[in-house]
């Protein structure tokens, strides 16, 4: 294939503004935020299933708390009753006497209700707090993952600038290189790593970055400057500068 050493020479110039775009591809979908904000959004949703089975805990032992505080009150009223026909006097000796019994089992049970009634509460102020830790982890990673968003969203924009920046050099370039030699330059980028061209540096092939024989480089210098040459190795068009 012939191509002018002109468009060769910018076929080279599309190379590298085609690597500076691959570059910048590729920085713009490994952002650090990106994986940081994935995590964070695991963070939230693991947060947000311990936040849900917390508040279901506190829902029960609030129940059970409510339970008990009403079973307190309710043995304190008939404690209260009992002692005040007790101090009244009425009713025989025999159930005054029965009644007295009574009060001091009532009273039993009341001190066995309040014991579990503290437990129960000690239970309420320990699972009240987990849900109020939960939710200031989760209020926490929501606004972390508001400033990485916002973080994201600048870098991203810097890069997307770039991007187009880039893109409107490479559409004007692009008009000015032989068809010919464009199109195999194409073809050759889309099956090498996105590199088609490489320079020839010395003995050495820019793309490949394997030395060529001083038989073969004779041969390539014996080439006129109009003469498309390939790499033997990588099969990559060498351009000589």
């Amino acid at each position: 294939m012939k191509a002018s050493a002109q468009d060769q020479s910018r076929l080279i110039e599309l190379q590298r503004l085609d690597s500076h775009l691959q570059n910048l591809q590729l920085k713009l979908k490994t952002l650090p935020e990106i994986e940081q904000l994935n995590a964070i959004a695991t963070r939230i949703a693991a947060g947000h299933e311990s936040l849900k089975s917390a508040e279901l805990e506190l829902g029960d032992v609030q129940v059970e708390l409510k339970r008990s505080e009403i079973e307190v009150e309710q043995v304190s009223e008939r404690i209260k009753k009992d002692e005040n026909r007790l101090n009244s006097g009425q009713g025989s000796p025999k159930e005054l006497e029965q009644m007295q019994h009574e009060l001091g089992t009532l009273a039993k049970r009341k001190a066995e209700l309040e014991d579990g009634e503290l437990e129960i509460m000690i239970r309420f102020d320990n699972a009240k707090a987990k849900v109020e830790t939960l939710k200031s982890d989760e209020a926490g990673l929501k606004q972390l993952e508001v400033e990485l968003k916002s973080r994201y969203t600048e870098s991203a924009k810097e890069i997307e600038a770039e991007i187009s920046s880039s893109q409107g050099k490479r559409n004007e370039q692009v008009p000015q290189i032989d068809k010919g030699l464009l199109d195999l330059y194409e073809k050759i980028k889309g099956s090498s790593g996105g590199v088609g061209a490489a320079l020839l540096v010395g003995n050495t092939c820019d793309g490949c970055h394997l030395s060529i024989t001083p038989v073969e480089l004779d041969k390539i210098k014996s080439q006129p400057a109009d003469e498309v040459i390939r790499c033997e190795e990588c099969r990559r068009i060498l351009v000589r500068i």
